[in-house]
Parts: C-alpha cells; sequence; structure tokens
C-alpha cells in the first residue's frame, strides 16, 4: 500500500508538471517541430534606405546582398549592385526620362502606356513571361520575367535603350541606357506612380538565374514606401 500511494503521488505531480510546463517525458520536439513548420520565415536582415535625389522620393529596405547606399542615387536612377564582386545580380529603379524604340537611335519620351509598350517588344525577340499583378505601396504593378534572343533581322543592339534612359543625352549602347539582353534576366516590375512609370528590376544571369536573389528584390519591392 505504502508503494502504491508513493506511485500515484509521482503521477499526479508529474501530470500537474505536464499541464504547467510540458515535462516529464517526451513532447517538446513535436511541439517545437509543429512550430517550426508553421511560423513564418524571418524577412532577411537589411537597412532601411532613403533615397536622396530620386524624382520619386521613396524609402527601401535594403538586402545585405546588395552594396549600399546606391551608386548612383540620381534623379531618375537608384542602382545596387551585388555585395559580391564578382556576381552579375543588380537591382536598378529607373524612371525613363526618355526610351529608344526597338531598332531606333532617335529618342522619344516614355509612351503614357508604358506596359503595353513593353510588352509590344515580344515582336522585336524580347522574352516576356510570368507575369502577375501585384502592387506596390499601393500602387498598381505588373511583375515579369524579361530577356531576348537574337537572329538575322534583330542583332545585338536592337533592344538597347529599349527600356529607357535616365538622362537624355545617355548612350543608347554603352551604360546609360537599359534595354533586354540575350544573356541576362530581368525579374522587372512595371509601376505605375501617377503620371510616370517606375521601374524596378532584379539582374541575372540567365543561363544560371539566382532564385534567391530574386526573391530578395521581390521581397524588397514590398517594402517601398513612397514619401
Amino acid at each position: 500500500m505504502p508503494t502504491t500511494h508513493r506511485r500515484t503521488v509521482i503521477v499526479t505531480l508529474c501530470g500537474l508538471a505536464l499541464l504547467a510546463v510540458s515535462g516529464c517525458g517526451g513532447g517538446d520536439e513535436k511541439s517545437t517541430s509543429t512550430t517550426a513548420s508553421t511560423a513564418p520565415a524571418a524577412p532577411a536582415a537589411g537597412q532601411t534606405y532613403s533615397s536622396k535625389a530620386f524624382v520619386l522620393p521613396l524609402t527601401v529596405t535594403v538586402d545585405a546582398a546588395l552594396k549600399s547606399p546606391p551608386n548612383p542615387d540620381s534623379p531618375n536612377l537608384l542602382s545596387w549592385d551585388a555585395a559580391a564582386s564578382d556576381a552579375t545580380n543588380a537591382v536598378r529603379f529607373l524612371v525613363p526620362v526618355v526610351v529608344y524604340p526597338p531598332g531606333s537611335s532617335t529618342p522619344e519620351p516614355p509612351p503614357k502606356d508604358y506596359l503595353n509598350y513593353l510588352q509590344g517588344q515580344t515582336k522585336d525577340t524580347a522574352e516576356i513571361t510570368e507575369e502577375t499583378k501585384i502592387t506596390v505601396d499601393g500602387r498598381p504593378a505588373t511583375l515579369m520575367n524579361v530577356t531576348r534572343t537574337i537572329d538575322a533581322s534583330h542583332p545585338q543592339a536592337f533592344l538597347d535603350g529599349s527600356l529607357g534612359c535616365p538622362e537624355r543625352n545617355a548612350d543608347r549602347e554603352g551604360e546609360g541606357c537599359f534595354g533586354p539582353q540575350p544573356d541576362l534576366l530581368l525579374r522587372l516590375a512595371v509601376i505605375d506612380v501617377g503620371e510616370t512609370t517606375l521601374l524596378a528590376w532584379a539582374r541575372m544571369n540567365k543561363n544560371n538565374p539566382d532564385p534567391a536573389f530574386a526573391a530578395m528584390f521581390e521581397q524588397m519591392l514590398t517594402s517601398v514606401r513612397f514619401r
């Protein structure tokens, strides 16, 4: 009888302890693994950057995968290169001042319906895939993958400057303008910001795209706040 009574007391105490701290045996691993599998992933570490000269004043969280501050932070271009010096990866925010339509050497003002203009470049060897509608700080936007091919009628420089240039006198075929390239994959957002269009994209190697970098960029877009 004393032994039975002692066992009863131990079982009762253990039961109370289970209610208080989930102790007295197994259960913690199952509880921990369930929590880990259902908890949302922690956001990537980053710092908030406030634009200095950009025509659309904004703040954005910049991931550690990018060099910050951007170079440049100019009226129409914010440019972040990858922190890894040998990487193709980069992020650009561009408000075009002019565009060079496919095959043209004459700059024109950015079209009012920029999305339709960009989609029309598919007839000139641009490739657009994975289009989806999103919002950026409440503004309507379309997110897509953009690259291109080359053929006899559409040589290497055919789409140079077709995305746009940050300055009127920028070099269409140099570093001053932007257009789809056959060796690059752009994860690009066309963002409607009232009277103008903001382009934002992550640049990656077409043959070896970086899904983690693309995901980082999309997370970056969710942090944009226009001031």
